[in-house]
């Protein structure tokens, strides 16, 4: 019979009640990350996430919509799930056969801002979450709203396995001085996720955004990444593993960079334009030149340019 994936947006207000009616349905109740409850019942499993967003899954899910008064009565579910599922088609057709049940992607940010943190993170997509990946409207991060796609985050983490390697300044600027090469830093940021999710979540495939040539990355791998099959490819974001891991990436790097202007007391811009320079211009006057490490990357040219070098 088909899974049903209903997605339904829901004041978090309502929550208890909800939660009642499914009691009486005898459904039961599990934490889960991100969210009030997950409830699992007859033919369909329930999680009210805390950004009020309900999702039910299973043979059931439409009826339980229904039950719950929440169906869109004017618009049939399944088709559109599976509608919207496919537009990840082109991306998965790319992936080696047998089609791995099962595959990883990646990606970074901040790699071309100049405050900040370099963030890589690495998931493991299964095949059969690929529908529910669609109705909660994964893309390339750069294609959404920071508010959109920071709620979209909250619930992915409770839906995919993930790792992240994140270097904040202080880190990125002293691995960087040991590498002195920024794409194999990027190399041996990416080797690291990889590795430390195949370690808990193994995945016979792998596809990263590219980001140099294809032996730089190669050389970087570690024991468990140079068992397996990887790609590197551009616009890898098209494959909803990789545009996950964008999203997740790009939560991160957001949520550091509220903390550095935090800690800095002025805002904190991202890219490399000239509002970094006069924030870099301000963050030097305020805290003094030793403290630009702590905010930036200083082997770009803007250091340069702020300390007047």
């Amino acid at each position: 019979m088909a899974q049903n994936i209903v997605t339904l947006p829901v004041d978090a207000q309502y929550q208890q009640r909800i939660r009642h009616i499914l009691a009486a349905a005898d459904f039961d109740f599990f934490d889960a990350p991100h969210a009030f409850y997950r409830a699992k019942g007859p033919g369909c499993t329930a999680v009210f996430y805390c950004s009020g967003k309900l999702v039910l899954q299973g043979v059931n899910a439409l009826t339980l919509a229904a039950v719950l008064g929440l169906e869109e009565p004017a618009v049939p579910e399944a088709p559109a799930v599976k509608d919207a599922s496919t537009r990840y088609d082109e991306a998965l057709a790319l992936h080696p056969d047998p089609k791995p049940q099962a595959w990883i992607g990646q990606d970074e940010v901040g790699k071309g801002d100049f405050f900040g943190p370099l963030v890589v993170v690495s998931v493991r997509v299964e095949r059969d979450r690929v529908p529910l990946l669609a109705e909660l409207g994964v893309t390339d991060s750069k294609s959404l709203g920071d508010k959109k796609m920071r709620a979209m985050a909250n619930d992915l983490r409770a839906v995919v396995a993930h790792q992240a390697v994140i270097l904040n300044p202080e880190a990125y600027n002293r691995l960087y001085a040991k590498i002195g090469n920024l794409n194999r830093l990027l190399a041996w940021a990416h080797a690291r996720a990889l590795e430390d999710l195949l370690a808990e979540a193994p995945a016979p495939y792998a596809l990263v955004d590219k980001f140099a040539d294809e032996s730089v990355l190669k050389r970087a791998l570690m024991e468990a990444g140079r068992g397996i099959v990887l790609a590197q490819r551009t616009k890898a974001e098209s494959d909803p593993a990789v545009a996950t891991a964008s999203i997740l990436a790009r939560d991160i790097f957001l949520g550091r960079m509220d903390a550095l202007s935090r800690s800095a007391g002025l805002i904190i811009p991202r890219g490399a334009g000239s509002p970094v320079l006069a924030a870099g211009r301000k963050l030097v006057a305020k805290h003094g030149p030793d403290a630009l490490g702590r905010f930036a990357k200083l082997h770009f040219k803007t250091s340069g340019q702020i300390l007047n070098r």
